[in-house]
């Protein structure tokens, strides 16, 4: 009887005991694929940040860019390829069938082969390579200025691409002509593109040129300050067809004043004063918080309560700065404001 007895107990223990290591080495996997879990989880999301820190270095994030250029002698080459690095966009160059001789672009001979081009409102040169656009959103077409206006081949570009509803920014380069022209030229020839204005370029523009002329442009480039993404601290000087982006003081001045134009856009007539700023009314007065200043080009600020100055040269008075221009130099502010009085508009988005 104390054998049967002894036997059983044992028989419980080994029972009690082996399920004991069952529930551990159970308890032990369920650890262990918690674990590997936890690391496919960790190094997706390693993957995940190391993708988005891939994206979030691409400037032309959401928007597909293509720079096309044509050039004869290099120099709008050069330009090209500097915005292509800004913005990192694709590249593509226009290829005449028939390559452009040194003869063939004598300014002082009527009978070279681009004079008669230029001056034949139906040529259109040839091109060996075709460049398919229809992947683009935005698209910089540069060219160099001859005889005052755009190349004709650049005509025969657009006879045989199809760029309406797109984006298109021109940029040119010469030694004195501007751009007007040729704009106009491209503008009349195919009024369905999005023109954004563009700009001329030297042979020996730099990166910093291009950085400033690509930062003033109202396009969705991430870190570049976009007209559909101005902010409270921001406001817009209308004049002459473009849009200055104005980053605001932090004061009561500037509060004040995005209050009023919440109600709508304020229009100044703003006359040429001393060779330095365009000066006008506001129509209303706003709070004062004057300083002693030199005033720098593109600072915009409050004059006697009542009246905006926007600077494009230096001077030195008491006022209430409201902001200041962003992304834009002095000569181009110039370029920009023109000669004589000019019509101001502030606005918000």
């Amino acid at each position: 009887m104390k054998k049967s007895i002894a036997l059983i107990i044992i028989i419980i223990v080994i029972i009690i005991v082996g399920g004991f290591f069952i529930m551990r080495s159970n308890k032990t996997k369920q650890v262990s694929t918690a674990n590997i879990t936890e690391s496919n989880i960790l190094q997706n999301e390693s993957t995940d940040n190391k993708t988005e820190e891939k994206i979030d270095n691409n400037k032309t994030e959401g928007k597909s860019v293509a720079v096309i250029y044509f050039s004869a002698t290099g120099n709008t080459k050069q330009v090209a390829d500097l915005i292509k690095e800004e913005i990192n966009a694709d590249i593509y160059e226009i290829i005449p069938k028939e390559k452009y001789t040194s003869e063939d672009l004598n300014y002082g001979d009527d009978t070279t082969r681009a004079t008669r081009e230029q001056k034949d409102k139906n040529a259109r040169p040839e091109i060996e390579n075709s460049i398919d656009v229809s992947n683009y959103d935005v698209i910089f077409l540069g060219y160099p200025i001859w005889w005052g206006d755009v190349p004709k081949i650049i005509l025969s570009f657009m006879d045989n691409t199809n760029l309406d509803g797109k984006t298109v920014v021109p940029f040119c380069t010469s030694g004195s002509s501007g751009i007007s022209t040729s704009e106009n030229t491209l503008k009349s020839y195919n009024d369905n593109i999005n023109w954004v204005k563009g700009n001329r370029f030297s042979g020996s523009a730099s990166k910093e040129n291009i950085k400033t002329w690509i930062d003033s442009l109202e396009l969705n480039f991430p870190g570049q300050n976009n007209v559909g993404e101005i902010s409270m601290n921001e406001f817009i000087i209308e004049v002459n067809g473009r849009d200055l982006i104005v980053k605001t003081e932090n004061n009561s001045s500037t509060e004040a004043l995005i209050e009023k134009l919440k109600d709508g856009n304020v229009v100044i007539n703003a006359n040429e004063y001393g060779n330095f700023e365009k000066v006008g009314s506001l129509g209303f007065s706003l709070p004062t918080n004057n300083k002693q200043m030199t005033t720098k080009a593109g600072d915009v600020v409050l004059y006697q309560g009542n009246s905006i100055s926007l600077f494009y040269g230096p001077n030195s008075w008491s006022y209430t700065k409201l902001g200041e221009i962003e992304n834009v130099d002095e000569d181009k502010l110039k370029s920009i404001l023109g000669d004589g009085n000019v019509k101001l508009t502030l606005k918000l988005k």
